[in-house]
């Protein structure tokens, strides 16, 4: 009798399994759901957080939230999709549940929508091709190559590091510097992170290494499609970005900063 008993709980287990394994994880009390949807530490407080912010929810007045799988219904639409629902139960209302989407642009940068996020930092020149009509005709075309002369008095701009405290939580604009583009041609503008996956701060929509011209009138830098300039062009590097969390003593560090 016994053996019989045991082989009706095995049978009974490896069902409760294979329906598990059918129906997909079911979620529950959050933090301790996270793991079983698949989500890091981090990543569900990401998801827990933008979901409250995003919603007007009062912290204060939330009682218990419950991180639940994707419904099963729309779950999926053109330039997103849905991961994950939270469900906040608030003092003396009824449980409101929102539906977590992510898009597939700019997610890598997204603690809530990426396994692997990190901070980017933009660069380089822009080679597309701008017309005001019908190509080629009212295309426009490179400016001439800067001449020897210029390039030579030309005054490009070089950081080899750039330690940046981040003490707020908000946009941030930082100078690096002053640069001379020879007859306003941008050749080259990088820079790299010494650590692009911090866990001290975050910084979700990514850094933006930006060239400003320091003439009024002259057009914004960054195309190779822009007006020429007879001479060194002055300019002002910035960088621009905006931390969504950071901690005590939290340090972005910028590394082999070039523009010429």
């Amino acid at each position: 009798m016994p053996r019989i008993v045991a082989m009706i709980a095995a049978v009974l287990l490896v069902g409760a399994c294979d329906a598990a394994a059918l129906f997909g994880p079911t979620g529950g009390r959050y933090p301790a759901a996270c793991d079983s949807l698949g989500f890091s530490e981090r990543r569900c407080a990401a998801i827990v957080e933008r979901a409250k912010g995003e919603n007007m929810i009062d912290p204060a007045t939330v009682e218990r939230i419950d991180i639940l799988p994707p419904s099963r219904e729309g779950a999926i639409s053109l330039g997103g999709q849905q991961i994950a629902r939270v469900r906040f139960n608030v003092t003396g209302q009824p449980a409101r549940v929102v539906d977590f989407w992510c898009t597939g642009v700019g997610s890598q940068g997204d603690l809530a929508c990426a396994d692997d996020p990190q901070v980017t930092i933009s660069g380089g020149v822009d080679h597309d091709v701008t017309c005001t009509g019908e190509a080629p005709e009212n295309c426009a075309t490179p400016p001439p190559t800067p001449r020897p002369a210029v390039v030579a008095a030309a005054k490009p701009l070089r950081v080899a590091t750039l330690d940046i405290p981040l003490d707020h939580v908000g946009p941030y604009e930082v100078t690096v510097g002053t640069a001379g583009l020879p007859d306003g041609v941008l050749s080259h503008r990088s820079a790299t992170l010494a650590d692009s996956r911090p866990t001290a701060f975050w910084i979700r929509d990514g850094i933006r290494l930006e060239v400003r011209p320091d003439l009024p009138g002259r057009p914004s830098v960054g195309s190779i499609y822009r007006d020429p300039f007879d001479g060194v062009e002055p300019v002002t590097v910035v960088l621009l970005f905006e931390v969504s969390e950071t901690t005590p003593g939290a340090v972005l560090q910028v590394r082999d900063i070039v523009v010429d």
